[in-house]
């Protein structure tokens, strides 16, 4: 009876999706489907954010001390809008209430406005303003969306003579954030954030902003290959990096209208990428540390994120699905057998810099539950939830 339960309310959730089915994505094994592990990964995001901002490790290697990590910030959006298309009004009132506090007494633990890793907190308020119309919220999310692509101050970066200061000045002379720097994890935070700008306000400039960023990145770090190093002078294929840039370009290809100057040239890249991705795809469905070493081990967050990349492909019409479809479904089923009793997410690579070593990458920390793996989870769910 139990059983026959289950298999039923597995179901309903499908059902709930509310959504055009991914052929692939169809018959999944018991407790695999992305409404059940949505809710799951929800869960453990609200029973940890209040004590934690940063993940798990990152505060004490890195000294940043307590704000709302970019990985954070992508679960956190991304399970807002998961609450809403499935329909969840109690998920959804818990994930806004958690916000809350930053109009009070946590206003202080705002992030600052003038940093790729902090701004991409405005993706949160701005996703708040698109359920509610939370006018608050459209107000706090713009000013970092704005102040992204604001010239930068001399007084905050050492003064005229500053080589900061000088190189940041470059970039916005020539249309660019200030806060490019190269690396390829800038290209989510800064599209997830220029596109929760667009969706709130409609104002096509945001996406022409990211659009023209995510060129220079495509031209100065993507080799022949479709892979991408990890920085210019950091020349590893870093797969939680690379599935960075695998969830950056489909975030802008969404809502990039297609006769931009860009939609092509990043089509074009988005696809080199996912064709290499796919050639190094482990026969676990997951794939390595560094992607393309192959006695590299299995890391969860990367796998996540090229999952994603795939799934955005086979259900906006980029990608084949005979070809890409069923490598995400493995990916999938390996992930979520990573999953813990309380969603915590196994083999997650910690925080990590920038580092020209092959060691300094295979010898990273692993972590369950850090929220670098718990976000690319909750894309899944939402992009699967999606009408």
């Amino acid at each position: 009876m139990k059983r026959i339960f289950l298999l039923i309310l597995a179901a309903s959730a499908i059902v709930a999706c509310n959504r055009d089915p991914l052929r692939d994505f169809k018959n999944l094994p018991e407790g695999m489907d992305p409404v059940t592990i949505g809710n799951r990964v929800t869960e453990q995001f609200l029973s940890t954010v209040p004590e934690r901002y940063s993940p798990v490790g990152f505060e004490s290697e890195y000294g940043h001390g307590q704000y709302v990590h970019y990985s954070v910030t992508s679960l956190w959006t991304n399970s807002l809008e998961f609450a809403r298309l499935t329909g969840n009004e109690s998920l959804e009132k818990r994930l806004i209430d958690t916000f809350e506090p930053f109009f009070g007494e946590k206003q202080g633990l705002r992030n600052r406005d003038n940093h790729v890793d902090h701004s991409i907190f405005g993706s949160v308020p701005l996703e708040i303003y698109i359920l509610n119309g939370d006018k608050r919220c459209l107000e706090l999310g713009l000013k970092y969306a704005d102040h992204q692509w604001a010239e930068p101050d001399s007084t905050e970066l050492g003064g005229a003579e500053s080589p900061i200061y000088k190189a940041q000045m470059k970039y916005w002379e020539e249309g660019y954030t200030p806060q490019t720097r190269l690396w390829i994890d800038d290209m989510y935070m800064i599209n997830l954030l220029q596109t929760q700008a667009y969706r709130a306000t409609g104002d096509l400039k945001y996406m022409e902003r990211a659009a023209k960023e995510m060129v220079l990145y495509l031209d100065n770090i993507q080799n022949p290959d479709g892979l991408f190093y990890h920085s210019t002078d950091a020349h590893f294929i870093w797969g939680r990096g690379d599935g960075w840039m695998a969830a950056g370009m489909p975030t802008i290809l969404k809502y990039l209208p297609k006769d931009n100057e860009y939609y092509d040239v990043i089509m074009e890249g988005y696809r080199k990428m996912m064709s290499a991705l796919l050639g190094y795809q482990h026969e676990s469905g997951l794939w390595g540390q560094l992607v393309d070493d192959p006695e590299s081990w299995d890391e969860s967050s990367c796998s996540a994120m090229f999952a994603y990349g795939f799934l955005e492909g086979v259900k906006n019409g980029w990608l084949d699905a005979k070809t890409y479809g069923p490598a995400a479904r493995k990916a999938w089923i390996a992930l979520c057998g990573r999953l813990d009793d309380h969603a915590n997410l196994s083999e997650v690579c910690v925080g990590t810099g920038r580092f020209n070593d092959h060691d300094y990458y295979i010898n990273r920390p692993r972590y369950n539950g850090d929220s670098h793996g718990q976000a690319p989870m909750m894309w899944i769910c939402r992009l699967l939830c999606e009408k």
